[in-house]
């Protein structure tokens, strides 16, 4: 599982290095394959290990390829993906492309989803958060979430 929040940056050529913590698992898991893709409804990247994204993939391309909500979530999740692998460095290259859909310039947080990672701007991730504790606010806790005990 993939866990944590990492300021990192960006070299001039787009790569982005992993950090420590999870290039062995990484290493483990899919021996260094990834993939990258646009998050369909925010501004951020998402980072998968080849395993998990071969499922997730296999999930989507299941969807009634008529319904309207599959057809966006191919077009933008598996349209946008990029096959990486890490490099003797253990960087990843972040096409140009998919900097630009997520306004990655020099600073970028990676923060860990349990099988994935996001890939914000570090701005758009502190502008995104305050979003999401204003909507929060605005919201009724779900029967769920207020179940849950941490």
């Amino acid at each position: 599982m993939f866990r944590g929040v990492h300021n990192l940056s960006i070299d001039v050529k787009g790569r982005l290095k992993i950090p420590t913590r999870h290039q062995m698992q990484i290493d483990e898991i899919c021996t260094g394959k990834m993939v990258l893709s646009i998050h369909p409804d925010d501004a951020c990247l998402l980072l998968y290990p080849l395993k998990y994204w071969l499922t997730l993939e296999e999930k989507i391309s299941a969807l009634p390829s008529l319904n309207i909500h599959s057809k966006r979530l191919k077009r933008k999740l598996i349209g946008h993906a990029t096959d990486c692998e890490l490099d003797g460095a253990s960087r990843i290259l972040i096409p140009a492309t998919l900097r630009e859909y997520a306004s990655i310039d020099k600073k970028i947080i990676m923060s860990g989803q349990g099988h994935n990672f996001e890939l914000w701007d570090e701005t758009v991730w502190h502008k995104q958060l305050d979003n999401l504790d204003t909507l929060s606010e605005q919201e009724k806790i779900p029967v769920e979430v207020s179940q849950l005990s941490l």
